[in-house]
């Protein structure tokens, strides 16, 4: 092949062979230019590309913590802007007492849809309580709209899954992996952006429920901002309801996910069994997602909640009223986020 070639390339006259080789090497001599000027000019012509790609700066201001701070995971009582009015049950009913059993419902990852939020303040009774993811934008704009409505809030708190990385909990996630300070600063930061709610709610958390030495100091940082912790990832092992039952923190356990199986038929047989259980120890905790279909069936759910002897009570009223010496449920919704 070589050979044949070879005798048609110099079968060509020699003058044209001549001229071949003279715009070979002219070609060469561009593309060298070439590489120079741009090796020259590069660092010139990325700083004036980088100017005119448009950028905003944001300054985040935050005051260190003390040192007594840092040393209990404590952080100070995040101040209200607008303390929002309290919720529309009425506190001042005694739970038990009368006769009555009573069911609280936690509507969970708000705030990262604006159409399913705005769903849920316009949809839901307003004793539901209403948890709010911390990473959504938009986050006091919403938490002012549930103020507005009498609404209970909570802050979603991230902790470290079992699974990590494949659920990751996110960059403000409490972990065992991380000391004492940057779970402190995390924290700090999660409470920072859930101004005005009555407390948290773990998102995910089945492997930093289990870690006592890690869970502690973050549960006493709680219970000194006067806030309730709501569990909802039962791990068998958790520590969570023993620690919060040491230092007096407001805690309560969810009992039921009740959309997890996202049929209407099923998600009224889990409001049945989660009215059984409110039945058997005077109250019952149940939590959703925000699909429409559950706003649906919550609405008329509740509709006709009062005609089987059960009272619809935010998680507060709930908290103040019932007996403190029952053990919290251990039934646990799955830790997946709504997709």
């Amino acid at each position: 092949m070589l050979k044949r070639w070879t005798a048609v390339w110099s079968s060509f006259p020699a003058e044209h062979r001549k001229r071949f080789y003279q715009g070979l090497g002219g070609y060469i001599l561009l593309c060298a230019a070439v590489m120079a000027w741009i090796g020259a000019k590069s660092t010139e012509t990325v700083k004036d590309w980088r100017g005119r790609i448009p950028s905003a700066t944001a300054t985040i201001v935050s005051e260190p913590p003390s040192h007594e701070l840092v040393a209990t995971l404590a952080p100070e009582p995040v101040p209200q802007l607008a303390p929002p009015p309290a919720p529309a049950f009425d506190h001042g009913v005694s739970l038990f007492s009368d006769g009555r059993v009573y069911i609280a419902l936690v509507m969970s990852n708000l705030g990262l849809s604006a159409t399913t939020t705005d769903l849920a303040l316009n949809t839901l009774p307003p004793e539901v309580s209403l948890a709010f993811s911390p990473y959504a934008s938009d986050l006091q704009i919403w938490l002012q709209k549930a103020a507005d409505t009498r609404r209970e809030t909570l802050i979603a708190m991230p902790m470290e899954s079992a699974t990590y990385p494949q659920e990751d909990p996110g960059p403000r996630a409490m972990s065992s992996r991380l000391s004492n300070e940057e779970n402190s600063d995390n924290l700090n930061w999660v409470l920072s952006q859930g101004k005005g709610t009555v407390g948290v709610i773990n998102f995910m958390g089945s492997r930093f429920l289990l870690d006592k030495k890690r869970l502690a100091p973050v549960l006493d940082a709680l219970m000194k901002n006067h806030s309730m912790f709501i569990e909802t990832t039962a791990v068998g092992k958790s520590e969570a309801a023993t620690l919060a039952g040491q230092i007096g923190l407001p805690y309560l356990a969810t009992d039921l996910k009740i959309d997890n199986d996202t049929t209407e038929e099923a998600i009224r047989q889990q409001l049945s069994q989660l009215e059984k259980i409110a039945k058997t120890r005077g109250y019952a905790v149940g939590i959703a997602a925000p699909y429409p279909l559950t706003m649906d069936v919550l609405k008329s759910w509740s509709a006709g909640l009062s005609k089987r002897g059960i009272t619809l009570a935010p998680l507060q009223a709930v908290w103040k009223n019932k007996p403190h010496d029952q053990k919290p449920a251990t039934t646990a919704p799955s830790e997946q986020a709504p997709k």
